[in-house]
């Protein structure tokens, strides 16, 4: 049985049943306050060549360093993407990223200044959206062992579920720490550009989506966002497939180190305590090399 087949099968597992979970919570938010920040982008004004900029600089390369913080090593030498913008205007940002008082970035650690726009939902119903697809492991595995020979110089480590199925995370290792990916899956109706195109701020991008077209489907690789706790860094590479399949492979600047064994009275559930590595493990070069390896179909 090929991938295709695996994939196939897994999608047409029902959805599990409703959960309360971190995801959920900030889905639902996130669609709140949409129009609560419609009048305020208004008062806010932010030059848009700074935006690439604070994203690249996260990227892998190390940040600056004041004369008395850590040194997080060298800069790596990046090399660029090559995947056009998606022509369609930028964003006016409502504000740039600051980070809450509870659970700030570790001492030492600059503080990113990126610029923020809203996250725009797309029209999919709730059972087919990102992380509502149980996923058999099969697929994952065999994306998995692809990416490792796209990206020999990391190490990536074995794929972990969640307790439904429904995502799926595995290491990402290098000299300067420990990161992750995390892929869940999702189901669109229409054409990939289509698909691709009503969810092209859905992220909270400020710049459009860099995108490719394998094949008849359609990668898109969004910038870096920052989140709460410890200003964790995530960056979302997205897949419309031919088979009407939705892949999203988010890249993460935090990993298994960084979270505290199960609680024995909540099995399943596990609590974030670590502030993760400074930087992405991937640059956006190496995450790109990732396209391909999702677009593939049978």
């Amino acid at each position: 049985m090929n991938i295709e087949d695996e994939l196939r099968g897994a999608l047409d597992v029902a959805a599990p049943p409703p959960t309360t979970t971190l995801d959920v919570v900030l889905k639902r938010g996130r669609r709140r306050v949409l129009a609560q920040r419609a009048g305020a982008v208004l008062g806010v004004f932010a030059v848009v060549a700074g935006i690439g900029v604070g994203a690249t600089t996260l990227n892998h390369a190390a940040p600056p360093t004041p004369a008395d913080a850590p040194d997080y090593g060298p800069a790596t030498v990046e090399h660029a993407v090559g995947w056009p913008r998606v022509d369609t205007p930028p964003r006016t940002p409502y504000r740039t990223w600051s980070p809450a008082p509870s659970a700030p970035p570790p001492a030492g650690r600059p503080v990113t200044d990126i610029p923020l726009c809203d996250m725009t939902p797309s029209k999919r119903p709730d059972t087919l959206d990102l992380g509502a697809v149980v996923l058999n492991p099969e697929p994952v595995a065999a994306w998995l062992d692809q990416a490792r020979k796209v990206l020999p110089e990391v190490t990536i480590g074995a794929a972990t579920p969640n307790r439904d199925r429904t995502s799926y995370e595995a290491d990402v290792s290098d000299a300067s720490g420990t990161g992750s990916i995390r892929i869940t899956v999702g189901r669109f109706t229409g054409v990939p550009r289509a698909a691709a195109d009503e969810a092209l701020w859905e992220t909270g991008d400020c710049l459009p989506a860099q995108r490719l077209e394998i094949g008849g489907s359609v990668v898109q690789l969004h910038d870096v966002r920052p989140f709460e706790p410890f200003q964790s860094l995530v960056q979302s590479l997205r897949v419309y497939r031919v088979d009407n399949a939705l892949l999203q492979v988010e890249l993460r600047n935090f990993g298994s180190p960084d979270y505290a064994a199960d609680d024995p009275q909540n099995p399943g559930a596990s609590r974030r305590t670590g502030a993760g590595r400074p930087t992405l493990p991937l640059s956006e070069e190496q995450f790109s090399r990732l396209g391909p390896v999702f677009a593939e179909v049978g």
